[in-house]
């Protein structure tokens, strides 16, 4: 059984999937595995019959944590001050929504539709209210809890509860010295002010591993899917659900831990090192249901790795093959593969409607205008009269990751330098003119022309399809050498060879 059908196979009555993720900056292709596993649970839901939402809790009063790389200095003043309540890195409004509107738009075109809650509109409006007077009454369970589950050993004067100082803003650093409802009574450790908080408003926030339960509780969430770092023995995950039981008196959200996904070359992304590549980015060099494939048909138990370069076109391919095998064009390789698909496509298609990547790569390399381009695509069989919106969204997307990402064994131009040939390899030229005159110019047949020449004459494979590719791009290795060909006009191919001949 597929992985998210497995999770809600034994679930009923109305489900909650919840994600949350702090925009404390570029929210990066590692962070996709959280909110994509949610929508994949989400869809799986639906498809049983349970009447579902799904959200995202952006943790927008969390304070920011230190300058990060991508930040100038001046913003060291507003370290520990909610995040949305600092100015945005150009200028126009909050630092949260600086960052949260790019990932938002890129989940619009990776087809994930949630509902987006703003954690400081939760704690504003009073949402949490209760939460928070109930966390801070039983606050000698929590205590408990957090010193036997976690090896916390909290101060008997900490509170579950961190007040927003109304002199210098720093949420993180003030000391609560009383509580009666709705009132904390607090002096901050930092600029020394003196002031009351109103829990029933964004005055403050409870500390996270207080505030996640609390949000199950106030929101009724029933899944969850959390990284390998909350589900560590004694980690937020284990001290949440005792939170949950003892003090909201619920049952904790059925929980789906995730592995992380790795850089390659680089390891775990953090944005906060600006080491990572941002999911806006990935969506720029890879067709968009290439991002929701990655996540769809891992096991989330399993970390990924993300190769943006050559990995990328293997990636590709793979989810082409599974298209194709949903549509009965190919024998499937994956037990999964109907689900994979559906929880990876962007829209319901009645067939593959796509020429493939790989050879949309191949083709803007040899074709610079649309005419000869479209005449190209035509022989592979486009049958549209022009260049679709789609295709040339494809099309836009090969040439960002050709600029961006492509290695440059990948990269070619063809040739017009003169190279000098033994006789050996003249018989072989000599022989494949011979033998594709009569032939029909595909893949396929060229392929096999070379194979049998080059068997013919006891030359290694390498050696044969080498030369085929000095003569037309300069080098020893290139792409898959009968499609390439294939894609070439057989006029220019004959008459290149029967140039240095």
């Amino acid at each position: 059984m597929y992985w998210a059908d497995s999770v809600v196979s034994n679930l009923t009555g109305d489900q909650l999937v919840s994600t949350g993720i702090s925009p404390s900056g570029p929210i990066h292709v590692g962070n996709m595995r959280e909110i994509i596993t949610g929508d994949i649970l989400y869809k799986a839901s639906l498809d049983r019959g349970l009447k579902s939402r799904f959200i995202y809790l952006c943790d927008d009063l969390d304070p920011l944590r230190k300058v990060y790389p991508f930040l100038d200095s001046s913003y060291a003043k507003y370290v520990g001050v909610p995040l949305s309540y600092i100015p945005s890195p150009d200028g126009n409004g909050k630092y949260s929504d600086y960052f949260l509107k790019p990932f938002l738009e890129t989940l619009q075109k990776i087809n994930v539709n949630v509902e987006v809650i703003s954690t400081t509109g939760l704690y504003k409006t009073g949402k949490l209210a209760d939460a928070i007077d109930t966390a801070i009454k039983n606050r000698e369970t929590i205590r408990k809890i957090m010193h036997e589950i976690a090896g916390y050993d909290l101060d008997e004067s900490w509170y579950p509860y961190e007040p927003r100082c109304s002199k210098c803003g720093k949420i993180n650093s003030s000391h609560v010295i009383s509580y009666e409802y709705p009132y904390v009574h607090y002096k901050c450790e930092y600029c020394g002010n003196e002031g009351t908080s109103d829990i029933r408003t964004d005055d403050g926030k409870m500390p996270w591993r207080v505030e996640w339960p609390a949000k199950w509780y106030s929101l009724g969430v029933t899944i969850e899917p959390f990284g390998k770092d909350h589900a560590a023995a004694g980690g937020s995950y284990d001290t949440g659900k005792e939170i949950a039981r003892q003090v909201f008196h619920i049952n904790p959200p059925v929980p789906l831990m995730y592995e992380r996904i790795l850089l390659k070359g680089v390891g775990v992304m953090h944005s906060s090192t600006g080491i990572s590549i941002p999911a806006s980015e990935v969506v720029k060099f890879a067709p968009p249901e290439i991002l929701r494939f990655l996540i769809a048909k891992n096991d989330p138990s399993r970390h990924i790795d993300f190769d943006p370069g050559l990995g990328l076109l293997n990636l590709i391919d793979d989810y082409e093959k599974i298209e194709n095998a949903y549509f009965g064009l190919e024998k499937p390789n994956n037990e999964n593969y109907k689900r994979i698909y559906e929880m990876s496509r962007i829209k319901i298609l009645n067939a593959p409607e796509k020429i493939n990547f790989r050879h949309i790569v191949n083709l803007i390399q040899i074709y610079k205008d649309d005419t000869s381009l479209l005449e190209a695509l035509r022989r592979s069989g486009y049958n549209k009269e022009y260049i679709d919106q789609a295709l040339r969204d494809e099309i836009e997307t090969a040439k960002y990751w050709l600029d961006k990402y492509a290695p440059d064994n990948i990269k070619f131009s063809l040739s017009t330098k003169h190279i000098d040939l033994s006789e050996k390899e003249k018989t072989i030229l000599s022989e494949f003119l011979n033998s594709v005159s009569g032939i029909e110019w595909t893949s396929e047949n060229i392929h096999n022309v070379i194979y049998d020449i080059i068997g013919r004459n006891k030359i290694p494979p390498k050696d044969g399809f080498s030369l085929f590719y000095r003569v037309f791009i300069d080098r020893e290795r290139g792409p898959r050498l009968g499609y390439f060909l294939a894609n070439l006009d057989r006029n220019y191919v004959i008459s290149r060879i029967k140039d240095l001949l």
